[in-house]
């Protein structure tokens, strides 16, 4: 590893540029009277007030570049980093560790505790590593198996395969070695952002079912972007012995919080939301639209949008949401969002590389009262909560139902008639702590009224503005 003793600069001052708008404005606008409030208004279930909001940043690639500044040991040059709670929990903890602290403490966040367990296992001393009760019961055998093959000592000091984890560093050479991918990419990923700092780089071999690769393939873009070499051939991944080195790095708006508003879209009676940030796509086409939302932000021409090229994989949320009457508009800063009318029919969406789209897919189904198929569910279980499971309860409280076939495949009926809630008596549902859950059903107001959570604050994990931008869906 390189000189690690480049210490990181508080959080406040690594996202000076966190959520500013790309022309250089700092707040949202909207029009219309009565102020801005979020990106539309609802009056039964149509948009009569336009406006726009600053999408978040993406805490996978935040804290992806993040923890390449702390190999590298360089101080990191970015511009709006995510300011969710994940990425200030990374940051803290890799503040604790340059300091010399020997307990580090990761909460909640499931990617600091994968990345920062080889980060400790390269590094001299004997450290633990732990969290909360959750993260004690979330996977992490596979990548304690493959840094055992590197020669490194840890064991798990409680349950077998979980946290915390006692870890004696030391400076590792690399090599030949097979990581299981079947629980999450992570584990690839957090040996891959180590590798160019090993004298012999690594030849990584991916087994099992080769889950959520879009963030595998996001970390080898990254790395190449911080000067790393390294390349993917099928299920072998090589990186050669080439330190990082600083430049500077404007994350990308996320894609995963981006899903939210897209459900929002598909659950209006018609309208456009107008998304700002930083985005990569390719355009297909340019067509000439002429709409107040668009002459409101200074665009008479925008891009319809074929298919969207993002380092992020849940960007295809924009094709699948085509099929729920969601077209999508853009240029380099401006997403447009356009509901359109479709024809109802069952659906089926695959989610083995896709896995935080499930509760959003879900949840616009379920309140469009469609009919649909899930494959690719097996990682669900793992995460914040078990995502099948907390989405079921849920959902019923709406009359849908969410049924298993054989074990591989979900079944979603939904109700044939949706519940309708005053505000003095909203529907009340569990967050089960987890943050995607929560915002995946918040939108379900715009069909059925008032709605409430028993911990809003958890969507602070990926999106703390979420209520903000939100505001319209509280009733």
């Amino acid at each position: 590893m390189s000189a690690d003793n480049t210490a990181f600069k508080p959080l406040s001052s690594l996202r000076a540029q966190t959520r500013n708008l790309p022309n250089g404005k700092d707040s949202p606008s909207c029009l219309g009277d009565g102020g801005c409030s979020s990106a539309m208004t609802l009056r039964d279930g149509r948009v009569v007030r336009f406006g726009e909001i600053i999408l978040p940043a993406s805490k996978s690639e935040s804290n992806r570049a993040l923890m390449m500044a702390a190999y590298g040991g360089f101080t990191p040059d970015f511009q709006n980093l995510s300011d969710s709670s994940d990425t200030r929990i990374l940051v803290k903890a890799i503040s604790e560790i340059q300091s010399g602290n020997r307990v580090i403490d990761i909460a909640d966040c499931g990617t600091a505790a994968r990345f920062l367990t080889t980060f400790l296992a390269c590094r001299e001393g004997e450290w633990l590593l732990t969290g909360t009760e959750r993260m004690k019961q979330r996977p992490i055998g596979a990548l304690v198996h493959a840094l055992m093959g590197l020669g490194v000592d840890i064991q798990c000091a409680g349950k077998k395969g979980s946290l915390p984890l006692r870890i004696k560093g030391k400076p590792i050479s690399g090599g030949k070695v097979s990581v299981e991918m079947s629980q999450s990419s992570q584990f690839a990923s957090s040996l891959l952002l180590a590798a160019p700092m090993w004298p012999h780089g690594i030849e990584l071999e991916l087994t099992g079912s080769l889950n959520s690769m879009p963030y595998l393939d996001m970390t080898l873009a990254l790395m190449q972007h911080f000067g790393a070499k390294a390349e993917r051939n099928g299920r072998t991944v090589y990186v050669a012995p080439k330190p990082y080195h600083s430049r500077n790095f404007v994350v990308s708006s996320d894609w995963s919080a981006t899903s939210y508003w897209y459900e929002m879209a598909a659950l209006c009676e018609d309208g456009e939301i107008v998304l700002r940030g930083h985005f990569a796509r390719r355009f297909d086409r340019l067509v000439d639209l002429k709409s107040p939302v668009l002459e409101s932000v200074g665009k008479s021409a925008l891009e319809f949008v074929e298919k969207l090229e993002s380092p992020q994989g849940d960007a295809i949320v924009a094709e699948w949401m085509k099929s729920l009457g969601v077209n999508t508009l853009s240029d380099k800063e401006t997403l447009v969002l356009r509901k359109t009318s479709f024809d109802k029919k069952p659906l089926s969406f695959e989610f083995s590389l896709h896995p935080d789209l499930f509760p959003t897919m879900a949840a616009v189904c379920a309140g469009l009262q469609m009919e649909a198929r899930f494959t690719g569910v097996s990682t669900l279980k793992l995460k914040e909560s078990d995502r099948v499971e907390t989405m079921r309860e849920e959902l019923s409280k709406i009359g849908a139902e969410l049924n298993c076939l054989g074990g591989k495949e979900l079944v979603l009926k939904p109700s044939e008639e949706l519940p309708f809630h005053e505000k003095t008596t909203p529907l009340w549902f569990n967050s089960h702590d987890d943050h995607r859950v929560v915002m995946a059903l918040a939108p379900l107001a715009m069909k059925i009224g008032a709605v409430a959570f028993d911990h809003p604050e958890v969507v602070g994990k990926s999106y703390p503005s979420f209520w903000s931008d939100a505001r319209f869906l509280k009733q």
